[in-house]
């Protein structure tokens, strides 16, 4: 039984391993909807231990009649934390939790899937 609780423990500490080796990098999604369409670019640089860097940009329209209206642009920076026992990286500020799937190459922000450039 000892055996047993000690190779789970090892399967999830791989687990979580590869989860944090894949977080650094580029990430990007595209959402379009009736009044807006929204390109957003995340950026999470390894600073130390468990603590990343996190930057967002995101470039937006706003849909008005039917029509485009001047691209905005917005810029964010945040800290997060990655907790290895739950495999996710917790934004400090805000409270945004970001889940990796690096066996489909993607990051899941809410409902939101962003794919891995790098």
């Amino acid at each position: 039984m000892l055996f047993g609780m000690v190779f789970i423990m090892a399967c999830q500490d791989r687990k979580s391993a590869k989860v944090q080796q894949f977080i650094d990098g580029i990430y990007v999604n595209h959402a379009q909807g009736d009044y807006a369409i929204a390109d957003d670019t995340i950026t999470f640089t390894y600073e130390d231990e468990r603590l990343y860097i996190i930057t967002r940009n995101t470039g937006y329209q706003a849909i008005r009649d039917g029509k485009l209206i001047p691209r905005k642009f917005k810029r964010q920076r945040y800290e997060g934390r990655y907790d290895p026992q739950n495999r996710v990286l917790n934004e400090t500020t805000t409270g945004r939790v970001f889940h990796f799937d690096p066996e489909k190459g993607v990051m899941l922000l809410k409902q939101a899937v962003y794919r891995k450039l790098n």
